[in-house]
């Protein structure tokens, strides 16, 4: 994932919390202390925004290279 990607919060346990899909765009890249991949996304569909697991995102959609 990369700064612009809009992306999908996709997990199990809170999918049957809440059914609408939850999309936001990456503003930040990074990788926690244990060197797994985080982003710092600003959610579109909820008042919420800060890091999350990138295990935990799908990438809906991406910018092009350049």
């Amino acid at each position: 994932m990369k700064i612009g990607d809009l992306v999908r919060y996709c997990d199990d346990a809170a999918a049957s919390l809440n059914p609408k899909d939850e999309l936001g765009i990456v503003t930040k890249t990074g990788t926690y202390t244990d060197g797994k991949p985080e982003c710092h996304v600003v959610w579109f569909t909820c008042p919420n925004q800060g890091w999350w697991n990138s295990e935990n995102l799908e990438v809906i959609s991406e910018l092009p290279n350049r």
